[in-house]
């Protein structure tokens, strides 16, 4: 399996990483302001529909689903996205189960078709981030990895 984002002609990409487990150690890297700083944003993401998300680096939105540890779902807002402003796209996080890891599947969906390859690019680069800092190795500079992926997706 590829480790590239796979891409919807309707806006959505989709990414899948496999990291060891638990499957709740995987969950707080995704809800823990603590572990987001490390390979994310500073930020916050409430524990419940309806409550808040919101990040440092430009980001902000609604809980839409939340059933810990598996599902999580909001929506997503950028004032000054690479190419314009992004309005009520969907990011979701599934986290499943395998053996003694976890499958864990991003899914970002109503992107402006502008934003989709900048996204695939920093998606990719983010969830390098979070293998890195799951594996105690060094997290690269994330505007590092972006460079590196945007022209693998064309960029």
């Amino acid at each position: 399996m590829s480790d590239l984002a796979t891409i919807d002609a309707r806006g959505t990409l989709t990414l899948v990483r496999h990291l060891p487990g638990p499957i709740e150690r995987v969950w707080a890297y995704l809800t823990d302001p603590q572990y987001l700083s490390k390979w994310f944003s500073e930020g916050v993401v409430a524990n419940a529909v309806g409550g808040e998300v919101r990040f440092e680096m430009g980001a902000y939105g609604q809980i839409t689903a939340y059933n810990p540890p598996h599902i999580l779902e909001y929506t997503w807002s950028e004032d000054d996205a690479a190419v314009g402003p992004i309005a009520d796209s969907v990011l979701r996080w599934e986290l499943a189960r395998e053996g003694n890891g976890v499958r864990l599947m991003l899914t970002h969906m109503r992107l402006p078709d502008v934003e989709v390859v900048a996204h695939c690019a920093g998606w990719h680069a983010f969830l390098d981030r979070l293998l890195a800092f799951d594996a105690g190795r060094t997290v690269e500079p994330v505007m590092d990895l972006y460079a590196k992926y945007k022209p693998v997706y064309g960029g």
